[in-house]
């Protein structure tokens, strides 16, 4: 069914979710005397499923959250990761500004491809062996999903902790309609912040042809101070996207969805002590070429700690819906490319840049669903994609003069000049047949099996090739005894592809007799889990709970040794992990006043040591915490023929660890509160915005080996506060 059925679903941006902190908004309040019949809970179509039809959240037999895209705005988000940051057992790891991790459920990992699954629309984000996600400004979306637990049956490779899915507004047929948003804030000790963003629904022809155009550009000014440089607030950041969506509808069965996401992210490293500052130098060298001792010594500035992101996004979606069946294709062409800077400031000392300059993805998926009254439906599907990738590391040396060093002059550089090493292409092409069944056994109990081929061939431009399959699947069985209550329980795998260990390595491994494998064999992550939701207080209260256990076998680690004369990395299936987790959410509401509590608790651990990656048994999983929680309350009023609207809200995240060999490195915890106040008339508002309103400043992440070499932890904004004006026409 076309995504645009969504919008009668949606009442002011309320949603039936008990997780996410629902947020209605008032309805213009001209209609003062229906406010209260318009302030209930409302339910929010899903796809997450992938059938015929969507279905609600509470109706679902799976943890999922949904946000609309209302919901979104009216947050004030101008991040994807802010808003999944609010979801229970999701924690967003940021290492550095090119893009964090996301993790689901405590697995979590920083070697390999990525462990959750992230889709644009059904158009895949991913990249081989990476672990990096788009950090993508939310606004006019349709909706963000999470699935929380493996998910590899449906989604397939990537889904081992979950999944998230970015459903961006479709065109409105025959509506002329726009918005527009402006913001201005102010941060503690640092430089001041603006955004403006705009959406317009253009109608072409009657009934057939829609344009739906997004802009936006969102200026974070700086904070952290580079000491010895002397440039104040040099953590500025610029994200600038496009959007652009075209819906044709020749027939009733009939609609195609051409599209193209454009997004670009220029900023810093967020990396300081407790007083926002930092420092680099460019120095001891001769440690690093054995020269001697020299007198080089150069403060490096921020040109030096650049991280920029690129994306670029094609997607063409065919739907074709009758009586019986729904018929979707999905192609999708997304090019990229990232940029990550680093000073080391322990010997010895340079500038390293991690350059990814082509990150290239075609992807194909055909899908066809049934539709039909009967007891049993049924979903079988194909996808095709083929990737490029290339990396490479920048080396940026400075010498005073370039004479007196030999290695230098070796390489044939000047001043500051830039040595860029080679570049390692990788090249994948996978494909994968996957089917789902539901059998309807009587009117209370759903049965759910699903099963997933994957295959994935692997190589790299040095030689090295390796070629993986893997099979998945899924059981589900779902009792309703009544229409406001469900339990389930949920048994499923997920896994992520293999990955390639460099020639060179090991061709030095088997020189020094050091056993370093080829390729490394896909993980796999099983989860068992029961669940229940319930709707109570005449559909005032929601209630949701969710119990799991997970084991995650052959772990993807990298490990560190000695071999061909100097330190090399590489990746084993090492040891294993398992534990428990619970997790529950509750929405309340009553009249304007809307209450909402979230949570998640996971004892994931390792199961055995693995020395040369600095892991022992009964650690923690890196870069997971154990616990999280949100909770928040908002409140709509009349005021005249105006609408009031207050928000607070808390997130707390509890401390993560990462290990690397005879090193290890734990954040804080910390609480976040922010808090929003305006009034709304029926086709503006004007809000007054806070951010981390306590200001605490704590170490958020960090990787044990950055930490190692002298890096600062990354550090939250300070306090900030601001206006938001906002307009609908």
């Amino acid at each position: 069914m076309i995504e645009t059925l969504q919008k009668s679903k949606i009442m002011a941006g309320m949603r039936r979710c008990a997780p996410f902190v629902l947020l209605p908004l008032a309805m213009g309040v001209a209609q003062a005397a229906e406010q209260e019949q318009a302030f209930e809970l409302e339910e929010i179509i899903i796809t997450a499923t992938r059938r015929a039809e969507g279905t609600s959240i509470m109706d679902t037999a799976l943890s999922v959250d949904a946000i609309s895209g209302v919901e979104l705005e009216s947050r004030g988000y101008t991040s994807i990761m802010d808003a999944l940051s609010a979801s229970p057992g999701v924690s967003v790891l940021k290492a550095s500004n090119a893009g964090p991790s996301v993790q689901i459920r405590g697995v979590s990992a920083i070697v390999g491809a990525s462990v959750v699954g992230y889709y644009l629309d059904d158009l895949p984000y991913t990249e081989i062996d990476g672990n990096i996600t788009p950090d993508l400004n939310p606004y006019d979306l349709n909706r963000v999903e999470v699935l929380r637990g493996p998910q590899g049956t449906l989604f397939g490779a990537g889904s081992q902790g979950g999944v998230v899915r970015v459903i961006t507004q479709d065109p409105v047929m025959n509506e002329f309609s726009g918005k527009v948003s402006a913001g201005y804030s102010s941060t503690k000790g640092a430089d001041d912040s603006h955004k403006i963003q705009g959406a317009i629904n253009i109608p072409l022809i009657d009934d057939k042809l829609a344009m739906r155009v997004v802009a936006a550009q969102v200026n974070d000014g700086g904070y952290i101070d580079l000491v010895e440089s002397g440039e104040d607030n040099y953590n500025e950041m610029e994200n600038t996207s496009y959007r652009v969506k075209l819906l044709w509808t020749p027939t009733d069965e009939l609609s195609v969805v051409a599209s193209y996401w454009s997004s670009e992210r220029e900023g810093y490293q967020d990396w300081a002590d407790d007083n926002y500052e930092a420092s680099y130098s460019l120095s001891n060298m001769d440690t690093l070429f054995g020269l001697g001792t020299t007198e080089l010594s150069q403060p490096a500035g921020k040109d030096f700690l650049v991280a920029e992101t690129s994306n670029d996004l094609y997607g063409l979606k065919v739907e074709y819906v009758t009586d019986d069946y729904s018929f979707l294709s999905t192609t999708s062409y997304l090019e990229g490319s990232n940029w990550d800077g680093y000073v080391f400031k322990t010997p010895p000392s340079f500038s390293l840049f991690g350059d990814s300059p082509k990150l290239d993805t075609f992807a194909q998926e055909f899908k066809l669903s049934s539709n039909n009254d009967g007891p049993w439906n049924w979903t079988l599907g194909a996808v095709y994609l083929e990737m490029e990738n290339q990396k490479r590391n920048v080396l940026v040396f400075t010498a005073e003069n370039p004479a007196n060093w030999p290695i230098l002059e070796g390489f044939g550089l000047g001043l500051a000049e830039v040595t860029a090493l080679p570049i390692t292409t990788l090249e994948s092409e996978s494909w994968a047949l996957f089917g789902e069944s539901v059998h309807q056994l009587n009117d209370q109990w759903e049965l759910t099996l699903g099963a997933r081929y994957f295959e994935d061939d692997i190589k790299q431009s040095d030689g090295a090739k390796g070629n993986f399959d893997k099979w998945t699947g899924r059981v589900n069985l779902a009792w309703t005894p009544t229409e406001d209550s469900l339990y389930y329980a949920n048994v499923a795998t997920g896994f992520r592809s293999g990955r390639l260990t460099a020639k060179h390595i090991v061709d030095a491994g088997i020189a020094d007799g050091v056993n370093i494998p080829e390729a490394v064999e896909p993980d796999e992550v099983l989860s068992y889990e029961i669940g229940a939701k319930w709707t109570l207080l005449d559909g005032n209260l929601q209630l949701e709970t969710a119990a799991y256990y997970l084991e995650w076998d052959d772990i993807i680690t990298l490990v560190s040794g000695f071999v061909g004369g100097s330190i090399e990395g590489w990746g084993v299936n090492a040891n294993s992990a398992k534990g428990a987790g619970f997790e529950f959410g509750a929405t309340y509401q009553h009249d304007g006043l809307t209450l909402s509590a979230s949570g998640n608790w996971n004892d994931i651990e390792y199961d055995g040591d693995v020395v040369d990656a600095g892991i022992s048994d009964g650690a923690s999983m890196m870069g997971a915490p154990e616990l999280t929680w949100n909770a928040s309350a908002t409140y709509v009023w009349p005021v005249g023929e105006l609408s009031g609207f207050a928000y607070i809200g808390a997130t707390f995240t509890d401390e993560r660890t990462d290990y690397a060999p005879g090193l290890s490195y734990t954040s804080d915890d910390f609480t976040v509160v922010n808090a929003r106040i305006g009034v709304e008339g029926v086709n503006w508002s004007v809000f007054l915005t806070g951010a981390n309103i306590t200001d605490t400043n704590p170490e958020i992440s960090q990787l044990a080996v950055f930490d190692a070499n002298g890096f600062d932890a990354v550090r939250m904004r300070p306090a900030t506060y601001g206006v938001e004006l906002n307009y609908n026409f």
